[in-house]
């Protein structure tokens, strides 16, 4: 069924995009309600209703996750806590995709940032792999072309585009010499910038090798909007920054939702603070 601008729209019954691709290797386009629960392709819900339970175990970038099935007549639904947990650890929102991979060992999730149309490209993807390796390769860096070895995180299926990446050059070739520990490079969610709920990634936290909570001076790269901001570890292993503060800092800049951001750590000039952390948008 085409859209107005000549698109395929997606399937009334399930809400996905479920007519291409293999059935063992399916994707969910992720809906608003698919954040609590989200339904199975229909050209994939045989095929899942045959290797699959009551729950399904799978792995996503390298974390265990375990979801509640619940197979209806007419639908097959991926819900419960673990859904709810796997959908807020990845900060999905409208427009992400999670791609199953069923027949590896452990089961596979993929995470992309950004809605693809899948059935455009040449060669299916289900049949090439190209794109779940480009996914697995892009959450972690090593950007080196300035004879550095400088360590980058990004959040999970972020892809940046062409002129972003020339930004992060420049920001890496600018700063290199002052990094302490991995950098991250994030896109900002509502949970980010409206509830001020901002976290920082365990390898980025861990490499640090600062003291589990204490406080942190957040400020653009460009030397503005100075903010002292408490932070502490979660049990979780990342570093969560106070979300009053975290906020009062975003509105002394023009950071909104949607906007990717490169922030890396370095020494504290202020006894009085634990580590500078500082932010550049891409």
């Amino acid at each position: 069924m085409a859209g107005e601008a000549g698109g395929v729209l997606p399937c009334e019954l399930c809400g996905n995009f479920c007519h291409g691709g293999a059935d063992n290797n399916f994707k969910i386009d992720i809906r608003d309600e698919f954040l609590s629960k989200a339904t199975v392709p229909c050209n994939a819900r045989v095929y899942v209703n045959g290797v699959t339970g009551d729950y399904m175990r799978f792995e996503a970038h390298g974390r265990k996750c375990s979801v509640d099935i619940v197979k209806g007549a007419h639908r097959t639904r991926i819900k419960g806590s673990g859904w709810k947990k796997f959908t807020s650890d990845f900060s999905l929102q409208k427009g992400a995709v999670v791609i199953f991979d069923l027949d590896r060992r452990p089961r596979q999730a993929y995470v992309v940032a950004q809605s693809v149309d899948l059935h455009t490209v040449e060669g299916s993807i289900f049949q090439t792999g190209m794109l779940m390796k480009e996914m697995i390769d892009g959450d972690i860096s090593d950007v080196d072309e300035y004879g550095g070895s400088i360590k980058i995180e990004y959040t999970r299926g972020l892809t940046l585009n062409d002129a972003q990446q020339d930004i992060l050059n420049e920001l890496v070739l600018s700063f290199k010499s002052k990094f302490l520990g991995v950098s991250f490079v994030h896109c900002l969610t509502t949970t980010d910038t409206q509830v001020g709920q901002m976290k920082v990634p365990e390898r980025v936290a861990t490499s640090l090798n600062i003291p589990k909570e204490g406080l942190a001076g957040v400020r653009l790269s460009s030397g503005e909007a100075k903010t002292r901001v408490e932070y502490n570890t979660s049990t979780d292993g990342r570093i969560a920054f106070n979300k009053k503060q975290w906020r009062r800092f975003l509105s002394k800049t023009t950071l909104e939702i949607n906007d990717c951001i490169f922030m890396f750590f370095k020494a504290s000039s202020k006894s009085c603070m634990n580590v500078t952390v500082v932010v550049s948008k891409l």
